[in-house]
């Protein structure tokens, strides 16, 4: 049996990769890891914002369930400082103040919007609707073949 705790070697390793596992994009950390550091930003930020300690859990809560949902796992909703190892922004969050002082934390959903494709410059109406008939000529020549 070999003792690990007496193998400096292996206790090395371990200890080298525990100091990298930070320093990855935001987008390759295990969900753990993410964990952590969301819990991080939300002591940081209670901290830098003077939130009381339901306010500092309410923003912990509603982060976790958003990771949860998959609505923080792109590197354009989090920005996060590599070489910190920390959370810079989550760009999606927005504080409201309630009626009684307390602090309400909310994230804006991104909704995709509908997009329209644009028209060819230079062509009319007329030339779309001749070439999906000959389009549509050549299927039944196919068809007949």
């Amino acid at each position: 049996m070999i003792d690990f705790a007496i193998n400096e070697s292996l206790q090395r390793i371990i200890e080298a990769e525990a100091g990298t596992a930070y320093k990855k994009p935001w987008h390759r950390l295990e969900r753990g890891l993410r964990l952590n550091r969301l819990r991080a930003f939300a002591d940081d930020f209670a901290t830098k914002r003077g939130l009381k300690e339901s306010e500092r859990a309410s923003l912990l809560s509603l982060l976790t369930k958003a990771l949860d949902k998959k609505l923080l796992n792109s590197k354009t909703a989090v920005e996060y400082d590599m070489e910190g190892e920390r959370i810079t922004e989550i760009k999606p969050l927005v504080m409201h103040q309630s009626s009684n002082g307390e602090a309400l934390f909310q994230l804006l959903e991104k909704r995709n919007a509908v997009t329209f494709r644009k028209r060819a410059s230079g062509s009319s109406g007329g030339g779309a609707a001749a070439t999906s008939s000959a389009g549509q000529g050549g299927q039944e020549s196919e068809q007949t073949a």
